[in-house]
Protein backbone atom coordinates (compact mmCIF):
# COMPACT_ATOMS: atom_id res chain seq x y z
CA UNK A 1 0.00 0.00 0.00
CA UNK A 2 1.75 3.17 -1.21
CA UNK A 3 -0.02 5.68 1.01
CA UNK A 4 -2.74 5.78 3.71
CA UNK A 5 -6.32 5.72 2.47
CA UNK A 6 -7.65 9.13 3.52
CA UNK A 7 -11.12 9.36 5.05
CA UNK A 8 -12.21 12.11 2.65
CA UNK A 9 -11.19 10.02 -0.36
CA UNK A 10 -12.98 6.93 0.95
CA UNK A 11 -16.13 9.02 1.50
CA UNK A 12 -16.06 10.25 -2.09
CA UNK A 13 -15.53 6.68 -3.31
CA UNK A 14 -18.50 5.31 -1.35
CA UNK A 15 -20.75 8.19 -2.40
CA UNK A 16 -19.90 7.57 -6.06
CA UNK A 17 -20.81 3.90 -5.72
CA UNK A 18 -24.10 4.75 -4.01
CA UNK A 19 -25.15 7.78 -6.04
CA UNK A 20 -23.81 6.55 -9.41
CA UNK A 21 -23.40 10.15 -10.51
CA UNK A 22 -20.33 12.39 -10.37
CA UNK A 23 -22.63 15.41 -10.69
CA UNK A 24 -24.69 14.50 -7.62
CA UNK A 25 -21.62 13.64 -5.56
CA UNK A 26 -19.95 16.93 -6.49
CA UNK A 27 -23.08 18.80 -5.41
CA UNK A 28 -23.28 16.86 -2.13
CA UNK A 29 -19.62 17.53 -1.30
CA UNK A 30 -19.71 21.15 -2.54
CA UNK A 31 -16.94 20.39 -5.01
CA UNK A 32 -16.53 20.59 -8.76
CA UNK A 33 -16.78 17.45 -10.90
CA UNK A 34 -13.06 17.60 -11.81
CA UNK A 35 -12.26 17.78 -8.08
CA UNK A 36 -14.29 14.62 -7.45
CA UNK A 37 -12.49 12.84 -10.30
CA UNK A 38 -9.15 13.97 -8.87
CA UNK A 39 -10.06 12.55 -5.45
CA UNK A 40 -10.77 9.16 -6.99
CA UNK A 41 -7.47 9.31 -8.87
CA UNK A 42 -5.66 10.07 -5.59
CA UNK A 43 -7.41 7.13 -3.90
CA UNK A 44 -6.44 4.80 -6.74
CA UNK A 45 -2.84 5.99 -6.49
CA UNK A 46 -2.84 5.37 -2.75
CA UNK A 47 -4.37 1.91 -3.23
CA UNK A 48 -2.10 1.09 -6.15
CA UNK A 49 -5.11 -0.28 -8.00
CA UNK A 50 -7.81 0.93 -10.38
CA UNK A 51 -11.14 1.04 -8.56
CA UNK A 52 -13.48 1.82 -11.47
CA UNK A 53 -13.54 0.34 -14.95
CA UNK A 54 -12.40 2.67 -17.76
CA UNK A 55 -13.75 6.02 -16.56
CA UNK A 56 -16.22 7.58 -14.14
CA UNK A 57 -18.98 7.93 -16.74
CA UNK A 58 -20.04 4.29 -16.31
CA UNK A 59 -19.10 3.81 -12.64
CA UNK A 60 -18.49 0.08 -12.79
CA UNK A 61 -16.25 -1.22 -10.03
CA UNK A 62 -13.18 -3.30 -10.76
CA UNK A 63 -12.64 -6.45 -8.66
CA UNK A 64 -10.28 -4.35 -6.51
CA UNK A 65 -12.98 -1.71 -6.10
CA UNK A 66 -15.45 -4.40 -5.02
CA UNK A 67 -12.90 -5.57 -2.45
CA UNK A 68 -12.37 -2.07 -1.07
CA UNK A 69 -16.05 -1.09 -0.84
CA UNK A 70 -17.09 -2.96 2.34
CA UNK A 71 -13.89 -1.90 4.09
CA UNK A 72 -14.46 1.73 3.09
CA UNK A 73 -17.99 1.63 4.44
CA UNK A 74 -16.84 0.06 7.70
CA UNK A 75 -14.05 2.63 8.13
CA UNK A 76 -16.43 5.53 7.50
CA UNK A 77 -18.99 4.13 9.90
CA UNK A 78 -16.43 3.77 12.69
CA UNK A 79 -14.93 7.18 11.94
CA UNK A 80 -18.31 8.92 12.08
CA UNK A 81 -19.35 7.06 15.22
CA UNK A 82 -16.09 8.06 16.92
CA UNK A 83 -16.56 11.71 15.97
CA UNK A 84 -20.11 11.68 17.27
CA UNK A 85 -19.12 10.00 20.52
CA UNK A 86 -16.28 12.44 21.19
CA UNK A 87 -18.52 15.44 20.65
CA UNK A 88 -21.67 14.06 22.27
CA UNK A 89 -21.08 15.57 25.71
CA UNK A 90 -20.85 19.04 24.16
CA UNK A 91 -24.18 18.79 22.32
CA UNK A 92 -27.40 19.93 23.93
CA UNK A 93 -30.77 21.27 22.81
CA UNK A 94 -34.13 20.00 21.59
CA UNK A 95 -35.00 18.01 18.47
CA UNK A 96 -38.44 17.23 17.05
CA UNK A 97 -38.77 14.02 15.03
CA UNK A 98 -41.67 13.38 12.69
CA UNK A 99 -42.54 9.73 12.13
CA UNK A 100 -45.55 7.63 11.05
CA UNK A 101 -46.66 5.38 13.88
CA UNK A 102 -45.55 2.28 11.96
CA UNK A 103 -41.91 3.32 12.22
CA UNK A 104 -42.41 4.67 15.73
CA UNK A 105 -43.40 1.17 16.83
CA UNK A 106 -40.37 -0.78 15.61
CA UNK A 107 -37.62 1.66 14.59
CA UNK A 108 -37.68 4.28 17.31
CA UNK A 109 -37.32 2.38 20.60
CA UNK A 110 -33.75 1.21 19.99
CA UNK A 111 -32.79 4.36 18.08
CA UNK A 112 -34.06 6.72 20.77
CA UNK A 113 -32.53 4.67 23.58
CA UNK A 114 -29.08 4.57 21.99
CA UNK A 115 -29.23 8.28 21.16
CA UNK A 116 -30.20 9.14 24.71
CA UNK A 117 -27.21 7.17 26.03
CA UNK A 118 -24.85 8.95 23.64
CA UNK A 119 -26.39 12.43 23.96
CA UNK A 120 -27.88 12.75 27.45
CA UNK A 121 -28.24 16.54 27.15
CA UNK A 122 -30.43 16.44 24.02
CA UNK A 123 -34.21 16.28 24.42
CA UNK A 124 -36.09 14.51 21.61
CA UNK A 125 -39.83 14.87 21.08
CA UNK A 126 -41.78 12.81 18.55
CA UNK A 127 -44.74 13.83 16.37
CA UNK A 128 -46.54 10.78 14.94
CA UNK A 129 -48.62 11.58 11.89
CA UNK A 130 -49.16 10.73 8.25
CA UNK A 131 -46.22 11.71 6.12
CA UNK A 132 -48.06 14.40 4.18
CA UNK A 133 -48.73 16.16 7.48
CA UNK A 134 -45.14 15.60 8.61
CA UNK A 135 -43.89 17.22 5.38
CA UNK A 136 -46.13 20.22 6.01
CA UNK A 137 -44.93 20.41 9.61
CA UNK A 138 -41.31 20.40 8.45
CA UNK A 139 -42.02 23.22 5.99
CA UNK A 140 -43.63 25.13 8.88
CA UNK A 141 -40.52 24.64 11.02
CA UNK A 142 -42.26 22.32 13.49
CA UNK A 143 -40.23 19.19 12.63
CA UNK A 144 -36.43 19.02 12.39
CA UNK A 145 -35.90 15.43 11.25
CA UNK A 146 -38.33 12.80 9.94
CA UNK A 147 -38.46 9.15 8.90
CA UNK A 148 -40.81 8.31 6.02
CA UNK A 149 -41.40 5.96 3.09
CA UNK A 150 -40.39 7.25 -0.33
CA UNK A 151 -43.23 8.00 -2.71
CA UNK A 152 -43.01 10.44 -5.65
CA UNK A 153 -44.65 13.79 -5.12
CA UNK A 154 -44.74 13.85 -1.33
CA UNK A 155 -42.07 15.44 0.83
CA UNK A 156 -40.97 18.69 2.45
CA UNK A 157 -40.17 21.60 0.14
CA UNK A 158 -37.61 22.80 2.68
CA UNK A 159 -35.91 19.45 3.30
CA UNK A 160 -33.49 16.98 1.80
CA UNK A 161 -34.18 13.24 1.68
CA UNK A 162 -31.60 10.51 2.22
CA UNK A 163 -32.37 6.85 1.57
CA UNK A 164 -31.75 4.75 4.66
CA UNK A 165 -32.61 1.23 3.52
CA UNK A 166 -35.13 -0.93 1.68
CA UNK A 167 -37.78 -3.07 3.34
CA UNK A 168 -39.81 -5.84 1.76
CA UNK A 169 -43.60 -5.60 1.99
CA UNK A 170 -45.42 -8.74 3.10
CA UNK A 171 -48.99 -9.97 3.53
CA UNK A 172 -49.89 -10.79 7.13
CA UNK A 173 -52.76 -12.78 8.60
CA UNK A 174 -53.76 -14.44 11.84
CA UNK A 175 -52.01 -17.63 12.89
CA UNK A 176 -54.24 -20.49 11.64
CA UNK A 177 -56.53 -17.89 10.02
CA UNK A 178 -58.32 -18.26 6.72
CA UNK A 179 -59.08 -14.65 5.71
CA UNK A 180 -56.72 -14.99 2.75
CA UNK A 181 -58.78 -17.92 1.40
CA UNK A 182 -62.08 -16.01 1.31
CA UNK A 183 -63.49 -14.57 -1.89
CA UNK A 184 -63.22 -11.69 -2.21
CA UNK A 185 -60.24 -11.39 0.13
CA UNK A 186 -60.97 -8.93 3.00
CA UNK A 187 -58.15 -6.40 3.38
CA UNK A 188 -57.51 -3.80 6.07
CA UNK A 189 -55.67 -0.80 4.70
CA UNK A 190 -54.28 2.60 5.53
CA UNK A 191 -56.17 5.59 4.01
CA UNK A 192 -56.34 6.28 0.28
CA UNK A 193 -53.06 7.59 -1.15
CA UNK A 194 -50.82 5.53 1.13
CA UNK A 195 -48.02 3.73 -0.71
CA UNK A 196 -48.53 0.37 1.03
CA UNK A 197 -52.21 0.45 0.08
CA UNK A 198 -51.53 1.46 -3.53
CA UNK A 199 -48.92 -1.28 -4.06
CA UNK A 200 -51.05 -3.98 -2.42
CA UNK A 201 -54.22 -3.23 -4.36
CA UNK A 202 -52.28 -2.92 -7.63
CA UNK A 203 -50.71 -6.34 -7.01
CA UNK A 204 -54.11 -7.90 -6.26
CA UNK A 205 -55.63 -6.41 -9.41
CA UNK A 206 -52.71 -7.51 -11.58
CA UNK A 207 -52.96 -11.06 -10.21
CA UNK A 208 -56.72 -11.14 -10.74
CA UNK A 209 -57.46 -11.68 -7.03
CA UNK A 210 -60.80 -10.29 -5.88
CA UNK A 211 -60.71 -8.08 -2.78
CA UNK A 212 -62.85 -5.87 -0.59
CA UNK A 213 -61.89 -3.19 1.92
CA UNK A 214 -62.87 -4.50 5.35
CA UNK A 215 -61.26 -1.67 7.33
CA UNK A 216 -59.56 1.67 6.77
CA UNK A 217 -57.40 2.90 9.64
CA UNK A 218 -54.70 5.54 10.09
CA UNK A 219 -53.40 3.45 12.98
CA UNK A 220 -51.21 0.40 12.48
CA UNK A 221 -52.66 -0.98 15.71
CA UNK A 222 -56.13 -0.90 14.11
CA UNK A 223 -54.92 -2.87 11.10
CA UNK A 224 -53.16 -5.40 13.30
CA UNK A 225 -56.31 -5.85 15.38
CA UNK A 226 -58.31 -6.73 12.25
CA UNK A 227 -55.67 -9.24 11.18
CA UNK A 228 -55.41 -10.80 14.65
CA UNK A 229 -59.17 -11.27 14.63
CA UNK A 230 -58.88 -13.03 11.24
CA UNK A 231 -61.22 -10.38 9.86
CA UNK A 232 -58.78 -9.28 7.16
CA UNK A 233 -55.27 -9.56 5.81
CA UNK A 234 -52.92 -6.58 5.98
CA UNK A 235 -49.69 -5.34 4.39
CA UNK A 236 -46.71 -4.19 6.45
CA UNK A 237 -42.95 -4.16 6.01
CA UNK A 238 -41.34 -7.46 6.94
CA UNK A 239 -39.76 -6.35 10.26
CA UNK A 240 -42.91 -4.68 11.57
CA UNK A 241 -45.45 -7.45 12.14
CA UNK A 242 -46.82 -8.25 15.61
CA UNK A 243 -46.94 -11.44 17.61
CA UNK A 244 -49.88 -13.59 16.55
CA UNK A 245 -49.51 -12.74 12.87
CA UNK A 246 -47.77 -14.80 10.19
CA UNK A 247 -46.44 -13.93 6.78
CA UNK A 248 -48.60 -15.27 3.96
CA UNK A 249 -46.36 -16.72 1.27
CA UNK A 250 -46.96 -17.75 -2.36
CA UNK A 251 -49.07 -20.75 -1.31
CA UNK A 252 -51.63 -18.36 0.20
CA UNK A 253 -52.80 -17.27 -3.24
CA UNK A 254 -51.78 -13.66 -2.58
CA UNK A 255 -49.37 -11.96 -5.01
CA UNK A 256 -45.79 -11.05 -4.17
CA UNK A 257 -45.19 -7.46 -3.10
CA UNK A 258 -42.26 -5.12 -3.87
CA UNK A 259 -39.87 -3.43 -1.48
CA UNK A 260 -40.10 0.19 -0.37
CA UNK A 261 -37.41 2.69 0.58
CA UNK A 262 -37.23 4.22 4.06
CA UNK A 263 -36.10 7.83 3.85
CA UNK A 264 -34.64 10.33 6.28
CA UNK A 265 -35.76 13.96 5.90
CA UNK A 266 -33.73 16.90 7.22
CA UNK A 267 -34.71 20.54 7.26
CA UNK A 268 -32.28 22.42 5.03
CA UNK A 269 -32.44 25.76 6.83
CA UNK A 270 -31.96 26.31 10.54
CA UNK A 271 -31.07 22.74 11.49
CA UNK A 272 -29.47 22.78 14.92
CA UNK A 273 -26.29 20.94 15.80
CA UNK A 274 -28.32 18.63 18.04
CA UNK A 275 -30.73 17.84 15.17
CA UNK A 276 -27.86 17.19 12.77
CA UNK A 277 -26.27 14.75 15.22
CA UNK A 278 -29.63 13.05 15.72
CA UNK A 279 -30.11 12.70 11.96
CA UNK A 280 -26.64 11.20 11.62
CA UNK A 281 -27.37 8.84 14.51
CA UNK A 282 -30.45 7.59 12.65
CA UNK A 283 -28.42 7.13 9.47
CA UNK A 284 -25.78 5.05 11.22
CA UNK A 285 -28.33 2.91 13.04
CA UNK A 286 -31.21 2.41 10.63
CA UNK A 287 -29.16 2.09 7.45
CA UNK A 288 -26.66 -0.41 8.89
CA UNK A 289 -28.41 -3.28 7.09
CA UNK A 290 -31.24 -3.43 4.58
CA UNK A 291 -34.26 -5.28 5.84
CA UNK A 292 -34.95 -6.92 2.49
CA UNK A 293 -31.40 -8.21 2.13
CA UNK A 294 -30.32 -5.79 -0.57
CA UNK A 295 -27.21 -3.71 -0.33
CA UNK A 296 -27.48 -0.43 1.52
CA UNK A 297 -27.35 2.80 -0.45
CA UNK A 298 -28.10 6.47 -0.02
CA UNK A 299 -29.88 8.78 -2.38
CA UNK A 300 -30.31 12.50 -1.94
CA UNK A 301 -33.40 14.06 -3.50
CA UNK A 302 -36.20 16.48 -2.80
CA UNK A 303 -39.92 15.91 -2.42
CA UNK A 304 -39.80 12.12 -2.83
CA UNK A 305 -41.12 10.54 0.36
CA UNK A 306 -44.41 9.55 1.91
CA UNK A 307 -46.21 7.60 4.55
Amino acid sequence: MARPLEISLLRTFVLLVEERSVTRVARMLFRTQPAVSLQIKRLEEAAGRSLFESDLRHLRLTPQGETLLPYARAVLKMHDEAQMKLSSEEIDGRVTLGCPDLYAAYLLPETLASFRRAYPRVEVSVRCSLSRQIAADMDAGLVDVAIATRMPGVGPKTGDATRLRSERLVWLGAVNGDAHRRSPVPVAMLPDGNLYRDLALAALNEAGVGWRIACVSESIAGLQAMALADAAVIVLSAPAHASGLVQLGPDSGLPALPSVDIMLWRRVQGLSQAAEHFARHIELGVSSADADGTEDAHETSRSEAAE
